[in-house]
């Protein structure tokens, strides 16, 4: 957005890296006000007079604390570090870094980024060139879809039925390659939609082959979002099952737009906002995940699905302060043995610095003070380690 630059795909990437190239420049943006104050008279005169007196205390201070312990000790006092302070080189690097990153980001909002015109040149190939090889594999993919609609959406008893698979592997063994055919269709779309130049009558077969492979692969995600969900109705949320499910849904999203940007093309308007849309459905994306609040849905679902005699205590109590209401449904003294665990990970047995204030970490911290963590019960090994 601070670049400027325009709609297509290249500008897209090239706005996104122009924060980074404009690191180099950063030194010459900050070099004038630098040169104008290394200029005045005033500033060398003292910063050497304050060389000279650090050299001069720190002599006349040794000699002085090794000739006379009392003032050695209260030497000490006065030079001790801080708690706040060990903590104080890291911060100045992240503040440097930070301000050098934002010194960037003006710099590119003063000098926008002249939107780079991508190659036009689009390739005129003989029709079976792309006919063939499209054909064939919306041909696979609706054979896929055709002979495995039953498995695929057979639910609970066509898994238990099949001999030798269980959940996890019914989820693991086509989930993820599910995911990569999808990527892998994105890319043949945007070969054949930017490289490959048909005439009018071959326009259309071409963006008709190219919107049925799109809505044949969006089945084969639904697919996959499925397995995954008997998956988790299984086992339960975990963080990884969660994300990938977000992902599916990312993917999805991507697969419409494409689709309406190629119904739109077609139709005789432009595409251009296709790339800054993308961005944009990514962004919300994210924003919409964290709105979810990943861990309490993790830890609701582990303490509904899997049961008390089932929990992965080890797991749950490697969640976030976001999980102590879902937690606090435990009965004891499971409850108190995972939420220990969790108020030691989060320090929810101390309060948050003034620059470090949480609202999750609050919240947990007015639950707990509500009903306490009963530190008497007995936490042995755990009774069950499940596996992903």
């Amino acid at each position: 957005a601070v670049s400027g630059a325009g709609t297509g795909w290249l500008g897209v990437i090239r706005g996104g890296v122009s924060v980074v190239l404009a690191l180099g420049p950063v030194q010459w943006f900050l070099a004038g006000p630098l040169k104008k104050l290394s200029a005045r008279r005033r500033v060398m005169p003292t910063l050497v007079a304050l060389g000279i007196t650090a050299v001069l205390l720190a002599v006349f201070g040794l000699l002085f604390a090794s000739a006379d312990a009392v003032f050695a000790a209260f030497l000490e006092r006065v030079t001790t570090t801080p708690d706040w302070a060990e903590s104080a080189p890291l911060r100045i690097f992240l503040f440097v870094l930070f301000a050098v990153l934002l010194a960037a980001v003006v710099l590119v909002a003063l000098r926008p980024v002249n939107d780079p015109v991508g190659p036009q040149k689009k390739f005129k190939v003989s029709r079976s060139i792309w006919l063939v090889p499209l054909t064939a594999v919306n041909l696979l993919f609706a054979s896929f879809v055709a002979v495995q609609i039953t498995a695929l959406f057979g639910g609970d008893a066509w898994v238990l039925r099949t001999a030798g698979l269980t959940y996890a592997e019914y989820a693991r063994q086509g989930f993820f390659q599910l995911v990569v055919v999808s990527v892998f269709v994105l890319g043949i779309v945007a070969v054949a939609g930017g490289l490959l130049r048909a005439e009018r009558r071959e326009r259309w077969l071409l963006a008709g082959l190219l919107g049925m492979l799109c809505g044949l692969t969006m089945v084969v995600l639904v697919s996959a979002l499925h397995r995954m969900n008997l998956y988790t109705d299984a086992y339960g949320l975990s963080r990884l099952r969660l994300s990938v499910q977000a992902t599916v849904w990312w993917l999805g999203a991507l697969f419409a737009l494409v689709l309406l940007a190629g119904a739109v093309r077609f139709a005789g308007r432009g595409s251009g906002w296709l790339p800054r849309t993308v961005v944009l459905v990514t962004g919300l994306g994210l924003g919409a995940f964290a709105v979810v609040n990943p861990d309490l849905q993790v830890a609701y679902s582990q303490v509904e699905v899997r049961g008390v005699t089932q929990l992965d205590s080890d797991y749950l109590g490697d969640l976030g302060a976001e999980a102590v209401p879902a937690l606090d449904r435990l009965p004891e003294p499971q409850r108190s043995c995972v939420l220990a665990d969790v108020v030691e990970a989060n320090g929810l047995d101390r309060p948050d610095p003034w620059n470090g204030w949480n609202l999750a970490r609050s919240q947990a911290r007015d639950l707990l003070a509500e009903h306490p963590v009963n530190e008497s019960v007995e936490c042995g090994p755990k009774p069950y380690r499940g596996s992903d």
